[in-house]
């Protein structure tokens, strides 16, 4: 098992959830904040997979260490998945949180349909490009009309759980890490990784 493993993030929400969900492992885990600051790759995957698989062997080469990173967003039924992987960058590539939910509510104006889920894809790599892991998780729910709640990150606000029976925005760390898109894939992970002891 990897002694060492760098989350391939600058995002706080992500940070803390994999700290959380991690905490177990017998490795010391570290983040980009850790180290210099390394210019971000383009992400240009059409899929989840890709910009993960993209992401993880760009930072595990750049830092010459054993990388995890995700990619992660939203799939709308009734918009044909999107904001899908432009999940970030919907509303344009500096676009803030608030942004890309006001654009998404825009576009969801005149839907009744409002099925959605939360996809995350995760790879881990090592510094000579070999991928070693890749898992996903997925976390159903229904697009809110406005937002709802002051915690969470991203389209939390607009994203209600039906496993929680709340908005994400609404849920506690722990009871978002119990049912979210990234929690189930971590999870996952660590299970691979503990029957590898």
């Amino acid at each position: 098992m990897l002694k060492e493993l760098v989350v391939a993030t600058h995002n706080q929400g992500k940070v803390e959830e994999f700290k959380t969900l991690m905490k177990d492992l017998p490795i010391e885990i570290k983040y980009l904040a850790d180290f210099e600051p390394v210019e971000e790759p383009l992400e240009n995957g059409r899929t989840f997979a890709a910009n993960a698989r993209l992401k993880a062997t760009y930072y595990a080469k750049k830092l010459g260490k054993p990388c995890i990173a995700d990619d992660s967003g939203l799939e709308v039924q009734a918009l044909d998945g999107a904001p899908g992987v432009r999940s970030a960058r919907y509303a344009g590539e500096k676009a803030t949180d608030e942004e890309n939910n006001e654009l998404l509510l825009l576009n969801m104006k005149f839907q009744v349909k409002r099925t959605c889920r939360f996809r995350c894809a995760l790879c881990v790599a090592e510094p000579n490009g070999k991928v070693l892991n890749e898992v996903d998780g997925v976390c159903d729910g229904m697009l809110l009309h406005k937002p709802l709640g002051e915690l969470g990150f991203g389209y939390d606000p607009l994203f209600w759980s039906t496993e929680l029976h709340k908005g994400m925005g609404e849920a506690s760390l722990q009871e978002k890490n119990k049912i979210s898109h990234r929690g189930k894939a971590i999870r996952k992970l660590v299970a691979i990784w503990s029957k590898k002891k």
